[in-house]
């Protein structure tokens, strides 16, 4: 029998505990309407005959055992930021549920919303975003009290800003209304859902980390990039005063392509000492013909200007390429990174 392990999470009132119940099948958790009643993460286990098997000719599905393992979470409040108490318990459950699994097992969340609610709130879209990717694991959106089939503006909102995430539609408990009863329905599906498609759903989450850490990735490289051109930009402007002074100015410029160089590289995290610029100094120089003319009067401060923009930009083009193809364990790896900052540097000489 393989276990299922569902985290149920949401604000208060948005149906959790009656989601609960509905999938044990019987009322072990409180509930109220719109209250706080769960006033503490609590693991509700059971095994159960879920209907998951192959369907038979008469729209049935067969009946296949499960260890489902539930835990009912504090609903989250709007104030002026998730506790950290509380995204500490969450991590524990996560954790415990993930500690527990084994082959075959589903480890998911269910992030409940109430149908009746007209918005979903930027907390909890930008909660939902991190979690999933922290902790590779497929959350499903579970629209509680869903009584007709309208999608409405809540429905429109979750389809544009999380298009990732299941949704899944739930009556958890039979509703009634003006001349009748609406049935309660949606927890089989849901069950359905999560653990026939777990594979695919984890292949899917996996898929969207890595596009979204590229991402990230590629956003902080092109700000890096900013970030090294005004530094240039600051050099470049030194040079154009120091450079008035034809001859005397050629060692001192050169010392500030090299503490330009120091600056690029503690930007990104590498080694920022002298010795480590230095060292790939001379691979850096892309003008060195330009030197001769720092000591022509009149065109010595253009010269030495250019030649730190040269110099500069010729650095901090290679420091990004290299930047984006190694991984952050090599950023501390100075032996390496400087080989392969010289290698691209070299390339962009030929």
């Amino acid at each position: 029998m393989n276990k299922l392990n569902m985290v149920v999470m949401g604000k208060t009132g948005a149906g959790k505990s009656t989601l609960l119940n509905a999938i044990l099948g019987e009322k072990l958790a409180p509930t109220g309407k719109g209250q706080a009643i769960t006033k503490e993460n609590k693991l509700y286990s059971k095994k159960m005959l879920l209907s998951l098997g192959n369907q038979n000719n008469d729209g049935h599905y067969g009946l296949v055992g499960r260890e489902v393992n539930l835990y009912d979470t504090v609903g989250l409040e709007i104030d002026q930021s998730i506790t950290n108490a509380t995204l500490e318990k969450f991590s524990d459950l996560i954790a415990e549920a993930k500690s527990n699994e084994n082959n075959n097992d589903v480890t998911v969340v269910l992030f409940c919303v109430s149908y009746r609610s007209s918005r979903f709130e930027t907390y909890e879209v930008d909660l939902i975003k991190k979690l999933t990717i922290d902790y590779e694991i497929p959350f499903f959106i579970v629209l509680t009290q869903c009584i007709d089939d309208e999608e409405g503006e809540l429905g429109l909102q979750i389809r544009k800003e999380l298009p990732e995430i299941r949704v899944v539609r739930v009556l958890a408990e039979d509703y009634k209304i003006k001349g009748g009863v609406v049935d309660a329905y949606g927890i089989d599906e849901l069950l359905r859902i999560a653990i026939c498609n777990y594979d695919d759903l984890k292949i899917k989450i996996l898929e969207h980390k890595l596009e979204v850490l590229s991402t990230q990735r590629d956003s902080k490289i092109q700000e890096l990039k900013e970030k090294g051109k005004r530094s240039i930009e600051f050099y470049s402007d030194k040079a154009l005063k120091i450079g008035v002074i034809p001859v005397g100015c050629i060692p001192i410029v050169h010392g500030m392509c090299i503490k330009m160089i120091v600056n690029l590289n503690k930007m990104v995290g590498l080694d920022g000492t002298k010795r480590f610029a230095s060292d790939i100094f001379a691979d850096a120089v892309v003008g060195v013909i330009v030197t001769p003319f720092m000591a022509v009067p009149l065109f010595s401060a253009v010269i030495a200007s250019a030649y730190i923009s040269s110099v500069g930009e010729a650095y901090l083009n290679s420091l990004m390429v290299v930047i984006g193809k190694s991984k952050d364990s090599d950023l501390v790896n100075n032996e390496l990174m400087a080989q392969r900052i010289k290698e691209e540097l070299k390339k962009r000489k030929k």
